[in-house]
């Protein structure tokens, strides 16, 4: 009996320690799984919550440069909030706190949405560098070529043929040019400085409104937005 009792025990053991090796193995993927992850972002990013630091050099801005009250957009021309937040918000804060000098508003592009959101991000980033005078007109019309049904942010629209309109609809002179960074993602630089920031900042969500050095929680409610805007005015 003791002889079988002793079989048993070993058996169980080896079992155990089976076990224990099978599950080794599968954390060991695992780890090697969230490493192949981490690996699309950029690693020597100094990461930040001090929004107060974003380097807005460089970046789009409306609004008068000494307005004492600054807000940051970070924005994907694929996303339905984006939509939102520029063609329902951001118009009553240029009647309200723009004309009068004292907001000034940067958008900072979030490409968080596949090819289409590079698109045009590097659409956007042509028509600042050529023409920039017109970015802003033609960042309105991308948002506004946007489907105003429910649709998903995987859903395929932001096309050459959509970035040509938008451009011909903002009066940019050249607009091949801008159809071509568009085609070619020829704004790599600026596009890839935009990226660095959403990794800094860990930006998670778009859009991700700040304003002052001050993270939004509902940056989609006016009404929060413009308590933000008369606290920092303070």
């Amino acid at each position: 009996m003791k002889n079988r009792g002793s079989m048993i025990f070993a058996m169980v053991l080896a079992l155990v320690v089976i076990a224990a090796i099978a599950l080794m193995v599968v954390f060991n993927k695992k780890d090697v799984k969230t490493d192949d992850t981490a690996a699309t972002t950029n690693k020597d990013v100094e990461t930040s919550t001090d929004y107060s630091k974003i380097d807005v050099t460089g970046q789009p801005m409306l609004g008068d440069k000494d307005a004492p009250v600054t807000l940051i957009e970070f924005g994907d021309y694929k996303c339905p909030a984006c939509k939102y937040f520029d063609m329902e918000i951001q118009p009553k804060l240029v009647d309200k706190y723009i004309k009068n000098g004292d907001l000034k508003m940067y958008f900072i592009n979030t490409p968080f949405h596949g090819e289409e959101s590079l698109t045009g991000a590097h659409a956007a980033e042509a028509v600042l560098k050529n023409e920039p005078k017109k970015y802003w007109d033609f960042h309105n019309a991308l948002f506004e070529a946007q489907p105003n049904d429910n649709h998903s942010t995987t859903d395929e629209w932001l096309t050459t043929d959509v970035v040509k309109n938008a451009a011909e609809k903002a009066g940019v002179k050249d607009v091949d040019k801008i159809v071509k960074a568009a085609e070619d993602k020829t704004e790599t630089a600026a596009v890839d400085e935009d990226v660095t920031l959403n990794q800094k900042y860990m930006i998670s969500q778009t859009p991700t409104v700040i304003i002052n050095g001050q993270l939004l929680s509902d940056p989609l409610k006016l009404e929060s937005i413009e308590k933000a805007i008369e606290d920092a005015k303070k």
